[in-house]
């Protein structure tokens, strides 16, 4: 059986969909797996030993519109896939697969065109947030026989280390000696502020004599710009923001000693990396770690405001809370983090 996997959203959203391809081998160990993701980012999910081929998915470029779409519809029939499993709903991806002649599609039931592009509808409410992104992920394969909740997200390595460890070096960060810290995070979600973070990266340079390297990507450029410029004085501060490929950001992250990030891409990455990682959350509904934290993994500390939030999609300026982000303690971060370096 050739089974296409498609999830065309952020970093994140992929690492937590990472599940269902392990599924798929693990329980029809003769399928041919076809996985699409989006150009930047489906590098992340490379190397993995369930994934048999990529396809990348350029909405900005060759698959940008009508034509665009067309042009992907026609490689995906060349696939000669069976079934297609639609992780997340997008027009133009799921326009493309139906057009590829694919006879059985399951996804889920969330957009108005779910009915017209799907044979198997799947309702799911993934905005109650019950449960966590990669179990609605692995809820979509039941209609394959596939009823198996308890795989764990993996991010997987290439064999080119040596020339990151020289790298590291180059930077003054020995492996396995150094923490990152990702103050970015695109906007998602409630993040810690500046101050926070600066006095943060303070505390953990003043406590463990080691260097913070800080990541980031184009948008979290301004961002990260304002951080160094408070700690421009500080020896231990390595700024990488904007110079890292997506395999060089999981080579930095798995030499890192921890690492602390918003809920973003990277630091799904640290966590599905198996590294100690420190997920700092909104308590917002939609964006809360009920949803988005790392699934099932006990290398993860996650770190959210003890406010009773009542919001459930966005935050209110009127709310008595509305900086609750900032009221998350400096001491506390340090000694989650420590908890889990010391296992």
């Amino acid at each position: 059986m050739r089974i296409l996997i498609i999830r065309t959203d952020r970093i994140g959203d992929l690492v937590l969909s990472t599940p269902v391809f392990e599924a798929v081998k693990r329980h029809i160990p003769d399928a041919y797996t076809v996985v699409m993701a989006r150009k930047g980012v489906i590098d992340v999910i490379s190397d993995n030993p369930f994934i048999d081929e990529y396809i990348n998915y350029d909405p900005e470029g060759v698959h940008k519109g009508l034509s665009g779409m067309m042009a992907l519809s026609k490689i995906i029939r060349k696939k000669q896939v069976d079934v297609a499993v639609e992780l997340f709903m997008s027009f133009y991806p799921a326009l493309a697969v139906r057009l590829a002649g694919i006879k059985r599609i399951i996804g889920p039931g969330s957009r108005v065109y779910s009915n017209a592009l799907l044979t198997d509808v799947i309702q799911q409410h993934r905005k109650e947030s019950k449960y966590n992104e990669a179990a609605y992920n692995l809820m979509l394969l039941k209609p394959l026989g596939i009823d198996d909740m308890d795989i764990k997200p993996h991010v997987y390595l290439s064999d080119n280390q040596d020339s990151c460890e020289k790298f590291l070096l180059n930077q003054g960060a020995k492996p396995f000696n150094y923490f990152v810290v990702h103050p970015g995070m695109g906007g998602s979600a409630k993040n810690l502020s500046i101050e926070k973070y600066v006095m943060l990266i303070k505390a953990i340079t003043e406590k463990y004599r080691l260097p913070v390297v800080i990541t980031g990507s184009y948008i979290d450029h301004t961002a990260v710009n304002r951080i160094t410029a408070k700690l421009h004085e500080n020896p231990y501060v390595k700024d990488m923001c904007c110079i890292l490929s997506i395999q060089q950001l999981k080579m930095v992250l798995f030499f890192a000693k921890a690492m602390i990030g918003p809920s973003t891409g990277p630091m799904h990455i640290s966590a599905a990396l198996g590294r100690p990682t420190i997920a700092v959350f909104s308590p917002i509904k939609v964006q809360s770690a009920t949803r988005w934290s790392p699934y099932l993994l006990h290398n993860v500390a996650v770190v959210e405001p003890k406010i009773a939030c009542k919001e459930q999609y966005d935050c209110d300026k009127k709310c008595l809370h509305y900086d609750c982000m900032d009221s998350i303690r400096i001491e506390d971060i340090l000694d989650r983090m420590e908890g889990l370096i010391a296992v």
